[in-house]
């Protein structure tokens, strides 16, 4: 599949850390598939669709991640920090 993230990759947040080390723990699929494009972060797994709340609390943890990424930085650099915040409330988890 093309874009597929490895456990080993460089995690696409910009976190500059291991994908097994960071964004995979928002879910953990027993099978299914990861990949990465234009409309972000894919995972396909087995099992019930989460609960709002559930979907609530994966965002929350994105964005907590998001603001210790480098991306963070840089969005405030570019930015500034109330536009950043603004913009960092567009990064959620979604269920299709």
């Amino acid at each position: 599949m093309k874009g597929k993230i490895g456990r080993n990759d460089q995690c696409p947040c910009g976190s500059g850390k291991k994908y097994k080390k960071c964004c995979i723990t928002l879910i953990t699929p027993t099978s299914g598939a990861t990949w990465i494009d234009e409309e972000g972060l894919h995972i396909i797994s087995k099992g019930t669709k989460p609960s709002d709340s559930e979907i609530e609390k994966m965002t929350k943890k994105y964005q907590n991640q998001v603001r210790n990424s480098p991306m963070w930085d840089e969005m405030v650099s570019e930015f500034g920090k109330e536009k950043a915040e603004e913009l960092l409330k567009e990064f959620k988890a979604k269920v299709k």
